[in-house]
């Protein structure tokens, strides 16, 4: 497979998993905020754009329609989800024989849902079906590719991107959350932490997941050991981390070529990484600390399939190494 066509299904498909996970944020937060005293709302719109590594003017950040219009609209944030979609769309454009016509249908139709919508009309009809809209989008998209699409090098590539976003947002919610919004891992939730943790469940999809485990009894360590470490859940970090690993032994397996070992011993300790702590571990040595390095370990992935499978050295030297650096944010 040409390195460009790699280049460009791997960063579609990371595109329009970080568009699916920035407006459901935003959907989760704008109904959390309902239940919440302002005080509260405000510290979780903060939170919400640490967990998304996004800087915004201070005037604006006590604002929600103003906070969300940056989010969503704003093509000079190139993390936005207008942002997104436009170089999603623009990533399948450029390999559009690689992709199926179902896809690139799908593609086109959450594009022109997007892009026919500002934040007046949004606010107008209510911001919820608009970002529900974005995230069954992005879903169906992945659902279509899944079941159209040849499970070669070619969709490997694009599995391979959205768990890597994936992993890596769910890494920095994890960080931001739990640095702001909780006073103790280990203390005992009151009546008035449920709609947090409610929130921070429903933001990666777990709430209903969570409680088939675990009931509605909704604990600190209950919650972080759930979104780290089940092997069964997709959105959490372990989970992503076997994913990535699959890719890359399949990448590995179809090329065959010993320059392949770095990119699978790096995915490989990724995945031990999360298959082998305990939660008490975690919480003893800083919870921080080792989101950090889940985070560290993706981007070494990142950086390795750069250099095993996209990149070459005259291209990178004429770059910059543009995406090495801190893997497209």
């Amino acid at each position: 497979m040409l390195s460009r066509v790699a280049d460009s299904l791997y960063w579609m498909s990371r595109f329009l998993e970080r568009a699916e996970h920035t407006a459901r944020a935003i959907d989760v937060q704008l109904q959390v905020a309902l239940d919440e005293a302002p005080a509260s709302a405000s510290t979780g719109w903060v939170c919400l754009l640490n967990s998304l590594r996004t800087e915004l003017p201070a005037e604006i950040c006590s604002d929600d329609r103003a906070i969300a219009s940056a989010l969503l609209f704003d093509r000079g944030n190139s993390s936005s989800v207008i942002s997104c979609v436009e170089q999603a769309r623009e990533n399948a454009r450029q390999i559009r024989e690689q992709i199926t016509s179902d896809v690139w249908e799908e593609i086109n139709r959450l594009y022109l849902s997007v892009r026919e919508m500002d934040i007046d009309g949004v606010w107008r009809a209510g911001p919820h079906g608009f970002l529900r809209r974005i995230q069954r989008g992005a879903q169906l998209l992945a659902g279509v590719a899944d079941s159209t699409m040849n499970h070669g090098e070619g969709w490997q590539f694009i599995r391979l991107g959205r768990f890597v976003e994936r992993g890596i947002g769910l890494a920095w919610l994890l960080d931001a959350h739990f640095g702001m919004r909780v006073p103790g891992i280990g203390s005992e939730p009151t009546s008035d932490d449920f709609v947090i943790w409610s929130g921070l469940l429903r933001t990666c999809t777990a709430f209903e997941p969570y409680c088939k485990v675990h009931t509605a009894d909704l604990r600190p360590q209950w919650i972080l050991q759930f979104l780290l470490f089940s092997p069964d859940f997709p959105h959490s970090i372990r989970f992503c981390a076997a994913e990535i690993e699959a890719s890359i032994d399949a990448l590995a397996e179809d090329t065959g070529t010993l320059r392949s070992e770095l990119v699978r011993r790096l995915s490989g300790r990724l995945h031990a990484e999360l298959g082998f702590r305990l939660i008490d571990e975690v919480i003893d040595a800083g919870l921080s600390g080792y989101l950090d390095r889940v985070v560290s370990l993706c981007v070494q992935v990142h950086n390795a399939v750069y250099d095993r499978y996209i990149s070459y050295a005259i291209d990178a030297a004429l770059r910059g190494n543009g995406p090495r650096a801190v893997a497209g944010y």
